[in-house]
């Protein structure tokens, strides 16, 4: 398993993996109508184009040639005083999922983060999500819950942080 920097050639492959593991994980969860009219095409445009603007900090999880999962994240966004960092989107193949492959894209972006001056970080997960327990495997402790409008509903989002990034990797 090869874990690199995502290039913007990557964005067909991301778009992909994004579209397929969001209707396979919120099948039952998010409408029906919503899932099944995610394009593919729109999200590798917006993936395009945050890889260009170099706001984001990606990797990939390559194996034997094929793009198999990936990390976003960058500056955290919802304006919080102690976490400085955020993980944008983690998705991986569920073929791929139980083989370390996450683990080790949190560790890649964790280290970035690091190197970059970030030192703590979050992210926010549905809680209908049945691999949000990953987080806290991975040292991230619950920071809060919280109830969002998305997609037509009432969802809710659990927050999980890392006051120390380098939990992740050691």
């Amino acid at each position: 398993m090869l874990i690199r920097q995502s290039r913007i050639s990557d964005a067909h492959s991301i778009s992909c993996i994004y579209v397929q593991s969001w209707q396979e994980t919120y099948l039952g969860v998010l409408p029906f109508d919503y899932l099944i009219n995610m394009s593919v095409t729109r999200h590798e445009q917006a993936f395009r184009r945050e890889l260009k603007s170099q706001q984001i900090i990606s990797f990939v999880a390559e194996d034997r040639s094929e793009l198999v999962g990936f990390v976003t994240g960058g500056k955290e966004r919802y304006g919080s005083l102690i976490y400085t960092g955020e993980v944008y989107t983690l998705y991986v193949l569920k073929r791929q999922q139980r083989q370390g492959v996450g683990t080790q894209l949190m560790a890649a972006l964790a280290k970035q983060f690091n190197h970059g001056g970030i030192y703590s970080m979050l992210v926010q997960v549905l809680k209908e999500n049945p691999y949000r327990h990953f987080y806290e495997k991975m040292n991230g402790v619950h920071l809060k819950s919280e109830t969002m409008p998305f997609a037509g509903q009432s969802l809710v989002f659990e927050y999980y942080g890392w006051i120390d990034a380098t939990l992740v990797y050691q």
